[in-house]
């Protein structure tokens, strides 16, 4: 459950973008790449806070000025022909090919500065649980509570899944495959159950209608006509 908007093609290398999932990470990035390590000053001639209540990331390597705020952030470049950004719970980041200047990356993030802004707020009002230890006497007690919340949501939704596995990842809640495997994270079975229940039915849901369209959301809001506060009140929660 990350926040990305679509790459962008640099003025260097117009191409195909790169559309991987924005779970995925990687390239290098760190220093010798010409951008300044601190941008503390603010162009409206104001004091720019220092991303106050905002997630630094914590491999930040770069940081600019956007809307007021000092933001620290992760630039990663690889071969890639296309600039993008993600943020998530750890912060932002930021996706450049190599040899690409630091005023058309420092240009990019201007251009998406009130979203860049708007998200970090959201991901930084989050409440990070401090989550017990995976034991597996933990494990197993996670999966008996998950899987009966699979066993009583499956049928409702006229579905049978082929697979519960559990999940140890640290961006999502839940995934379901296109061979009817659903996976949910262990967590789960440590926040308030109708939270839980949101997750359970929101994969079940996609064993049906594998996108997020209409139809989609039209089969989840029969189960749980609440489904949408649900998920408002999960995503004041954060994995990490």
């Amino acid at each position: 459950m990350r926040d990305a908007v679509p790459p962008e093609p640099s003025g260097r290398a117009a191409g195909a973008a790169d559309r991987r999932p924005c779970m995925a990470f990687a390239a290098d990035g760190r220093g010798g790449d010409g951008c300044p390590r601190h941008a503390d000053a603010n162009p409206s001639g104001g004091a720019a806070s220092h991303g106050v209540g905002l997630p630094r990331h914590p491999r930040a390597s770069q940081s600019i000025e956007l809307g007021g705020h000092i933001i620290a952030f992760e630039l990663r470049r690889s071969a890639r022909r296309s600039l993008a950004l993600h943020v998530g719970p750890q912060g932002l980041s930021v996706r450049a090919p190599h040899g690409l200047p630091w005023p058309e990356i420092e240009a990019f993030l201007h251009r998406k500065a009130a979203w860049i802004v708007r998200h970090l707020q959201r991901h930084g009002q989050r409440v990070a649980p401090a989550w017990p230890e995976p034991t597996p006497a933990l494990l197993a007690q996670a999966r008996v509570v998950l899987a009966a919340r699979v066993a009583h949501f499956a049928p409702l939704l006229g579905v049978q899944p082929r697979a519960l596995r559990l999940s140890s990842a640290r961006t999502r809640w839940g995934s379901a495959s296109s061979r009817g495997t659903i996976a949910l994270n262990w967590r789960l079975a440590f926040v308030p159950a109708p939270l839980a229940d949101y997750v359970v039915v929101h994969e079940l849901a996609h064993l049906r209608e594998m996108h997020h369209g209409p139809a989609f959301w039209a089969l989840v809001a029969q189960v749980l006509p609440d489904y949408a506060e649900r998920r408002a009140a999960l995503r004041r929660i954060a994995l990490v």
